[in-house]
């Protein structure tokens, strides 16, 4: 259970992990070491999974997000892991969920343009287990965020 001293240092490093021990010790009016083993108690429980640097994807040339719709007919556990093994690999599938219902997984794909998008369909469609249900194009974002409630 995250009591709210928890709760403000995980909504503090999720808007900035950069900030020292000192500095947040400073924000909550606390001490250094009671945070510094909150902060490591957390990570140890699973809570704080990582730290890692956002970067925008128009800036390195893959703006285009494309969410891709994947359905799987012969609904295996062999089938699932092969499938899901082959997606961990595949660099431009940002997010990948295994969903319940008509649509067996869907995937948050960043490629440059529709171009490359097409070239992503044809390596998909070389995956027997699978086929492509439905694609959507993202015009543009209306919100982005990775901070996950903790209140």
């Amino acid at each position: 259970m995250l009591d709210s001293t928890d709760q403000q240092i995980l909504q503090l490093l999720q808007q900035n992990a950069k900030l020292t021990i000192k500095e947040l010790a400073e924000m909550l009016n606390l001490t250094t070491s009671p945070v510094f083993e909150r902060i490591k108690r957390l990570e140890k429980d699973g809570v704080i999974s990582g730290y890692v640097a956002l970067v925008n994807p128009e800036k390195t040339g893959r703006g285009q997000v494309v969410f891709c719709n994947v359905s799987m007919p012969i609904y295996t556990h062999e089938n699932i892991d092969t499938f899901e093994q082959i997606v961990q690999n595949m660099p431009e599938v940002i997010e990948c969920y295994h969903l319940a219902g008509t649509v067996d997984y869907q995937l948050k794909v960043y490629v440059k343009d529709i171009k490359e998008y097409d070239s992503f369909l044809r390596r998909m469609a070389e995956i027997p287990t699978i086929k492509v249900h439905s694609s959507t194009v993202v015009l543009h974002h209306v919100k982005y965020t990775t901070a996950v409630p903790v209140d």
